[in-house]
């Protein structure tokens, strides 16, 4: 039974900042998108010190949402919701859309003028909750329906960020409101015309990090082999990301050679690493596929939005660097033809997909979209247990939860509902997408998020971005991959470390 409040209450929801289309989103200079005077007043709450009793007597808790600023229906849908958590708690929930790029100079900002929000989006920008930032929520937890719901596969990061922000091993800072894994999108048109069979690929955990000998290779050779369909120039079977507000991919790409869950630091965040046989192992595969042909040869300027761009004009055949999120919900409002099975006009749709995998370490990132508490803000309570409420309601309870998959793509915190809940076999563009590639993700894959660390903007985004730039100068001037890559990395190592020493954390 979810913990009541009361009844009545009313949603002032703000924002609608255009944001990427794509899941992760930017990482440029920290400085970048700060807000002037009259943007800083632009979606300011209703009531100025963020925890003011509400008009039915319940109180109010103020909530920074990033997702919402993407467009794709995703605002109204969390304002739907959270106005029927109102409705029944009598609290009221205030939220402000802030695009990615914008979460670290607009809190840098609240925090200043001390009128910070009590909760933050961070799955792109875990590193708000250090420097004392993040409230340590432990008993909460423990104290919620969320901490029966929730399976360990999903909380593992939470955790991993409890312990890189606060220090100590154990800590929670953050909760989730699902997991966003990025599974690969295949064009089965295309598959079909270079005579790869659909089976091959669907439902499959297939070894992505082989360029050479494996079954992933023979399915991109084919596509080689193929070219393309006809009238599209440019065409290869797959990108990546190397666009500095993408880089997060270097948090993929490194634990699926056996390094560290954390990307580019630790999982203790005091050391970095990717000066390591697994970093270079990961940025010599992505130049590797480059250069052979199964990664678009401009990879170097791509990111998330590049690649569904490419993937939605048929330039790729597979789109690896995208997640749950956007190719569920963003990809059946970009391309409702590509969906046709989900109103019965056609027994499959045009895309499937598949787990990205690595036998030894079956590591690759997920996306955690969640909220951070942040300790500055007016807490007490009845803030707290509202906010626990709130966060079971959206997120706890199964009914509820199917809102975040239907409209949000957000796989629930309760896996097994995958398999119970009429939703996600009801066609078979959603046995592929859920039963078979998301659940296949969880099942298989270890989970691996970007680091919640001091400075984490530079070493998730900027560092890896001159990191990239330097490995492509140097091949593009006749050095070795191993070469190129290996100078590379270990100005990216030497980078990250001064930034954890400058940050106090080394």
């Amino acid at each position: 039974m979810l913990r009541k409040a009361g009844a009545g209450g009313t949603l002032a929801a703000m924002g609608g900042l255009a944001g990427c289309s794509g899941g992760g989103g930017g990482g440029g200079e920290e400085t970048e998108g700060e807000m002037t005077e009259g943007e800083m007043t632009e979606g300011e709450m209703t009531e100025g010190d963020g925890g003011s009793t509400g008009s039915s007597g319940g109180v109010t808790l103020r909530m920074w949402l990033s997702y919402i600023t993407e467009g794709g229906g995703k605002r109204e849908g969390t304002e739907e919701i959270l106005t029927e958590y109102e409705n029944e708690s009598g609290n009221t929930i205030e939220i402000t859309g802030v695009p990615y790029t914008d979460v670290v100079s607009q809190f840098r900002s609240a925090r200043a003028a001390g009128d910070v929000p009590h909760m933050v989006e961070v799955m792109t920008r875990p590193g708000v909750l250090t420097g004392g930032a993040g409230r340590v929520i432990n008993d909460l937890f423990q104290s919620m329906e969320l901490s029966d719901a929730a399976t360990e596969v999903v909380m593992d990061g939470h955790r991993v960020w409890g312990a890189q922000s606060t220090g100590e091993a154990g800590n929670l800072v953050s909760l989730p409101l699902g997991l966003r894994p990025f599974v690969h999108c295949y064009n089965t048109q295309h598959l079909e015309a270079a005579g790869v069979a659909k089976e091959d690929v669907r439902g499959e955990a297939l070894d992505f990090s082989d360029a050479n000998d494996s079954a992933v290779a023979d399915i991109y050779a084919s596509l080689r082999d193929w070219g393309g369909p006809d009238g599209v120039d440019s065409y290869f079977p797959d990108t990546t990301g190397m666009k500095q507000s993408d880089e997060e991919y270097m948090s993929a790409y490194i634990p699926m050679f056996g390094g560290s869950e954390a990307g580019m630091v630790t999982i203790e965040g005091d050391e970095q690493a990717i000066d390591t046989d697994a970093g270079r192992a990961a940025v010599e595969w992505q130049f590797e596929n480059i250069e052979n042909g199964n990664f678009h040869e401009n990879s170097i300027n791509h990111g998330d939005e590049e690649s569904t761009t490419l993937h939605q004009g048929e330039n790729i055949t597979n789109n690896s660097i995208q997640d749950s999120t956007d190719l569920w919900a963003n990809y059946r409002t970009e391309t409702p033809g590509a969906f046709a099975d989900l109103d019965g006009d056609l027994e499959e749709g045009t895309w499937t997909w598949t787990v990205p995998y690595r036998a030894d370490s079956q590591a690759f990132i997920s996306w955690l979209p969640s909220l951070g508490f942040i300790d500055d803000a007016d807490w007490n309570q009845d803030r707290l247990d509202a906010a626990g409420d709130m966060i079971d309601f959206w997120v706890a309870d199964p009914d509820n939860a199917l809102f975040n998959a239907q409209e949000l793509g957000f796989v629930p915190v309760d896996p097994s509902q995958i398999q119970s809940v009429d939703f996600y076999s009801s066609t078979q563009s959603h046995v592929e997408f859920w039963q078979e590639a998301c659940q296949g993700f969880l099942e298989n894959t270890v989970p691996t998020t970007i680091p919640a660390v001091p400075g984490a903007n530079a070493i998730t985004y900027q560092i890896p971005r001159r990191m990239h730039q330097r490995a492509a100068q140097g091949i593009q001037q006749g050095m070795s991959i191993e070469d190129a890559v290996d100078d590379a990395v270990v100005t990216a190592g030497e980078e990250i470390n001064s930034v954890l020493e400058e940050q106090g954390v080394r």
